[in-house]
Formats: structure tokens, C-alpha cells, sequence
């Protein structure tokens, strides 16, 4: 898969559901896994599970340690992934700065809830982030990562996403000037909008309260609210 493509324990052959970016949501994660009565599906999550956005109207802000519970839960039990997203990895660089730097107000609020816990179970929770995975190859030809910059020949590695530079792709820029490869399916979240075009899913619904779901077995992209 190139640069940022990693082997992660746990992941089966499928069926799979890749799941957009949550924000926060946990009503929404609960509402797609309900609906999975058989527990048939993996699923993989395309970071950005945390932060709910300020112009959220249907759904109501919570506490970042529901959704980090249940993601939790749907990993250790074999269920789930979680690909890391730029909103886990302000979670991570913000352990290594000086409080009085962070400015996000829902990032002071998620590390407010993180030190509530036991030592024990916040560093659960920031071993679960940190692990997460830069990009996924998985069976059936299919490459996941939360945005496209291990697709476009960057040498992209977990200490540089973590400890700085970051992620390269702050300014978004037009996927067909990237190299993705016609043999392959391509999933992203990041981008705010559902979009498809040839071999290229985005199933982040941001700006729409959404999010999408893309069940492998259907060839087929569901839009959840």
C-alpha cells in the first residue's frame, strides 16, 4: 500500500463496514451497530471518532469517553478497527504540549475528561489512539486511510503523524492529482461531503450530520443521520 500502510492484529477477512468519521456521535455508532443483529460485520473506522462539531443541530454534544468506550469495546472483542484521524491525533500531540498552547476548546475538554478517569483506563485510551493505524490494506482490494497521503508517495511514518510535522494534508487538495491505483478500492474519511468517482469512496457526511457506511459484502454505501 506504501508509505503508512500497516499489518493490525484482529482485522478478519470480512464482511466489513467502513464507517465515516463519528465526531463525537455515539448514538449514530449505536444506531449502525443495532442494525447489525448477527454481528456479521468488521468495522473499520476512518478516524475522527472524536470532537463534535459547534454546528451540530440533530445530535447533542457528549462526553468523548462514551464513544471512546464503545470503539474500545468493538476492538477488544474483535469487532472493530480504528484508522487514526487528525482529531486522535490532536489528542496525542496535545499530551506532549504546554496546556496554556491548546486553543481548541473541545480538545481542552476531551483531555478535562480523560483525567477524570483512572490512571489505568486513561492510558488504555491513549494506547488505543496511539496504536491506531496510519492506513489499511485489507483482502478484496481495498486501502483505507483516514485521508489520501499514503497514497501520493510520501514518506509518511507514525513519529512524524504523532510527534510533528503531523499529517500533511491540512490544505485540501483534488484527489485525481494523486496516485491511486485502478486495481484497488479507496476509502477516506476527512473530507466533510459523501462522494464517490470510479475507485474512490468518501464516506465522511460532516457537513451534512451524517455519516456513511460502506457494507463490502453489498457493494453498497449507506448514508446514516
Amino acid at each position: 500500500m506504501g508509505s503508512g500502510s500497516e499489518n493490525v492484529r484482529g482485522v478478519t477477512e470480512g464482511p466489513y463496514a467502513f464507517v465515516g468519521d463519528l465526531h463525537g456521535r455515539y448514538r449514530l455508532l449505536q444506531g449502525i451497530l443495532d442494525r447489525d443483529k448477527n454481528k456479521k460485520y468488521h468495522y473499520v473506522l476512518l478516524g475522527d471518532i472524536l470532537h463534535h462539531k459547534p454546528f451540530f443541530k440533530r445530535h447533542k454534544p457528549s462526553s468523548p469517553l462514551k464513544i471512546l468506550r464503545m470503539v474500545s469495546n468493538l476492538i477488544e472483542r474483535g469487532r472493530g478497527t480504528l484508522i487514526l484521524g487528525n482529531n486522535e491525533n490532536y489528542v496525542l500531540k496535545s499530551l506532549i504540549m504546554p496546556e496554556k498552547k491548546i486553543k481548541k476548546k473541545e480538545l481542552l475538554h476531551t483531555l478535562e475528561c480523560l483525567k477524570s478517569l483512572e490512571m489505568s483506563e486513561r492510558l488504555h485510551y491513549i494506547s488505543m489512539l496511539s496504536s491506531a493505524p496510519l492506513s489499511l490494506e485489507l483482502p478484496g482490494n481495498f486501502r483505507l486511510a483516514h485521508a489520501y497521503y499514503p497514497h501520493s508517495g510520501q514518506n509518511v511514518t507514525r513519529d512524524t503523524v504523532i510527534f510533528g510535522p503531523g499529517y500533511s494534508w491540512y490544505r485540501d487538495e483534488d484527489l485525481s492529482k494523486h496516485m491511486i491505483h485502478p486495481a484497488y478500492q479507496y476509502f477516506f474519511g476527512h473530507y466533510g461531503l459523501p462522494y464517490h468517482h470510479r475507485n474512490v469512496h468518501i464516506l465522511d457526511g460532516t457537513n451534512l450530520e451524517t455519516t456513511s457506511v460502506y457494507y463490502s459484502d453489498r457493494d453498497e454505501t449507506v448514508i446514516y443521520y
